[in-house]
C-alpha cells in the first residue's frame, strides 16, 4: 500500500510538473487559431479594401464599348462595325485580320457585357472576375494539398494578395474589364482543371467536365493554350513512368490540342503570323538569348519582393499549422520537382513570346498572367518540396511576428500605396466625369477634358480624331453620330495613339 501509495504521488507530481507546459502548448494553438480565423482575414480585407472600391470608380475604356454594342476589336481599321448578336461578334474576332481567334473569350466578354449596363454593372462584373480567381485558387489548394477548404480560402487570399502587391500596374488586370476577362479568367478555368486532376475518379460527369475545361483554356487564350498543352504531355508522360491513372491526361492532351489548334488556324492568327518572322535553329537560339537574359530579370524582380519572400514563407505555416497531427496528408515530394519543370516551361514561353512579337516590353496585363503562374508553381514548390518549414518548432511569437511582418508589407507595398492615393484623390472626380459623359445624349457630342488620371486605372483610348475606332464604338453605344474631344487627346501610351497618325503611316 506504502509502495503504491508513494508511485500515486509522483505522478501526481510529474502531472503537476507538466501540465503547466500543456497549458502554454494549448494556449499557443489557439492564439494561432485565433490569428489565422480572425486577424489574417481582417489584414487581407483592410489590404483588399481599395482596391475593390476602386473597382467602383472604374470606367469603360477602350475595347470596353466595342464589346458592349457587339462589334469586334479592329486593330488595322478605323470601321466599328455592331453586330447582329453575340455569337457573330465571336465569329467576326475569329476571321477578322484585327482580331485574336480567341472565340471563347470573345463569347463570354459580348455576352457580360453586352447584357449588362456598362455604366451600372461595371465595377460588380471586375469584382466577379476576382472572387473567381480566389475561389479557383481555393479549389486547386484544396484538391492539391488535401487541406480543409476554410484554410485553403485562407491560403487563396494570400496568395493573391502578394500577386496584387508584388506587380507593377495592376490597372490592366483588374481594373480594365476586357484586359481582366481576357487574361483572369483563362487563369480561373486552368486553376480548376488542374484542381480536378489533381483529384482523379472514374465518373462521366467528371471525364466531361475535364474536357470542355481543356478546350476552354486554349479558347480564351493561346498562351494558356501553350501552357496546358505541353503541361499535360508532360503529365502524360509522368503517368505512364509512374502507372498512374491515364486516362484523364489523355482526354486532357487531345482536348487541348484540338483546341489550340483550332486557335492556330484561326484567319486572325494567320494574319499575325503572316507578320511574323522564322529562324533556322541556329539563328532561333541567337535570338531568343537576349530575350532570355530579360526573363531571368523578370525572375529577379518577381522574386526579391518581400510579400513574395514572407508569403512564401507564412503559407507553408497556415496549411500545417499543428506539428502534432501526424494523419494530416502532405503531398508527395515528386510533385516539387513536376511543379519545377513546370515553371522552366513558363519561363521559357515567356521568353520565346516576346520574341516571336517583337516586343521590348509587353503589356502588364501579359506580364501579370505570367507572373500570376510564376508565383503560384513557386509557393507550391516551396510549400511541397521543403514542408519542413512548418516543423521548425517556431514560437508562437515568433509565428505572430512572421504573419505581423508579411502583413507590413502588404499595407506598405506601391500598389496599396497608389490605390490609396487614388481612391482618396482623383479617382471619384475621374469616376463623376466619365459618368458625365456617358449620360450625354445628341448626335454629335464633343467632351471636355477630364480630370487627372488615377494612376491605376487605364487610359480611355479616345483620340481627338472622331474617325477613330474607340471614339466610333462609344459614339455607337451612346447612339450619337460623332464622338470628339474639345482638347488634346487623352492618351499617352508609347508610341501615341494609332487613331492620330495619318492613314499612311499605320
Amino acid at each position: 500500500m506504502k509502495r503504491a501509495t508513494s508511485r500515486e504521488s509522483r505522478a501526481t507530481g510529474e502531472a503537476l510538473i507538466i501540465a503547466p507546459e500543456s497549458r502554454r502548448d494549448t494556449l499557443s494553438q489557439r492564439l494561432l487559431g485565433i490569428l489565422s480565423r480572425v486577424l489574417i482575414p481582417t489584414g487581407l480585407l483592410v489590404f483588399a479594401a481599395p482596391f475593390i472600391a476602386l473597382m467602383f470608380l472604374a470606367s469603360p475604356s477602350s475595347d470596353d464599348f466595342a464589346k458592349a454594342i457587339l462589334a469586334p476589336p479592329n486593330s488595322v481599321g478605323v470601321t466599328c462595325v455592331r453586330q447582329p448578336q453575340v455569337f457573330s461578334a465571336a465569329w467576326a474576332q475569329y476571321t477578322n485580320a484585327g482580331g485574336s481567334g480567341r472565340w471563347l473569350t470573345a463569347l463570354l466578354q459580348n455576352i457580360a457585357m453586352n447584357t449588362f449596363g456598362l455604366s451600372s454593372s461595371y465595377g460588380w462584373l471586375l469584382l466577379l472576375v476576382m472572387l473567381t480567381n480566389v475561389a479557383a485558387l481555393s479549389y486547386f489548394f484544396s484538391n492539391l494539398l488535401r487541406v480543409p477548404h476554410t484554410r485553403a480560402l485562407l491560403v487563396a487570399g494570400i496568395f493573391y494578395a502578394v500577386w496584387l502587391a508584388s506587380f507593377p500596374n495592376p490597372g490592366q488586370n483588374i481594373f480594365w474589364l476586357t484586359g481582366a476577362m481576357e487574361y483572369q479568367l483563362s487563369l480561373t478555368t486552368m486553376l480548376i482543371l488542374a484542381g480536378l486532376l489533381c483529384k482523379p475518379s472514374d465518373t462521366i460527369r467528371r471525364y466531361l467536365v475535364l474536357a470542355v475545361l481543356a478546350a476552354a483554356v486554349p479558347a480564351q487564350h493561346e498562351i494558356a493554350g501553350a501552357f496546358l498543352v505541353v503541361c499535360s504531355f508532360a503529365g502524360v508522360i509522368a503517368a505512364r513512368v509512374l502507372r498512374l491513372q491515364l486516362r484523364q491526361w489523355l482526354l486532357c492532351l487531345a482536348l487541348a490540342v484540338l483546341s489550340f489548334a483550332v486557335i492556330l488556324l484561326s484567319p486572325a492568327m494567320a494574319f499575325k503570323f503572316a507578320v511574323g518572322h522564322g529562324h533556322s535553329t541556329a539563328g532561333y537560339i541567337t535570338h531568343i538569348l537576349p530575350y532570355a537574359k530579360r526573363t531571368v530579370g523578370h525572375v529577379i524582380h518577381w522574386v526579391l519582393n518581400p510579400p513574395v519572400l514572407l508569403g512564401a514563407f507564412c503559407v507553408p505555416l497556415l496549411l500545417w499549422p499543428d506539428e502534432s497531427l501526424e494523419n494530416e496528408y502532405r503531398p508527395p515530394r515528386l510533385i516539387a520537382l513536376v511543379g519545377t519543370g513546370a515553371l522552366c516551361v513558363l519561363l521559357g514561353q515567356l521568353a520565346n513570346a516576346e520574341m516571336v512579337t517583337f516586343s521590348s516590353s509587353f503589356p502588364s496585363r501579359v506580364v501579370g498572367w505570367f507572373q500570376f503562374v510564376f508565383l503560384l508553381l513557386l509557393i507550391c514548390v516551396v510549400s511541397i518540396g521543403v514542408p519542413e518549414i512548418s516543423k521548425l518548432g517556431l514560437s508562437t511569437g515568433f509565428r505572430i511576428g512572421i504573419f505581423a511582418l508579411f502583413a507590413a508589407s502588404l499595407l506598405t507595398s506601391e500598389n496599396f500605396r497608389l490605390a490609396g492615393r487614388d481612391l482618396l484623390g482623383p479617382a471619384r472626380s475621374w469616376h463623376s466625369s466619365n459618368m458625365i459623359r456617358l449620360t450625354q445624349k445628341g448626335s454629335a457630342l464633343q467632351f471636355d477634358p477630364l480630370p487627372p488620371k488615377p494612376d491605376e486605372f487605364e487610359e480611355t483610348g479616345l483620340s481627338k480624331n472622331s474617325g477613330c475606332w474607340v471614339n466610333q464604338c462609344m459614339a455607337v453605344y451612346l447612339g450619337a453620330n460623332v464622338v470628339s474631344l474639345k482638347g488634346p487627346k487623352e492618351n499617352h501610351w508609347d508610341g501615341g495613339n494609332p487613331c492620330d497618325l495619318d492613314p499612311r503611316e499605320k
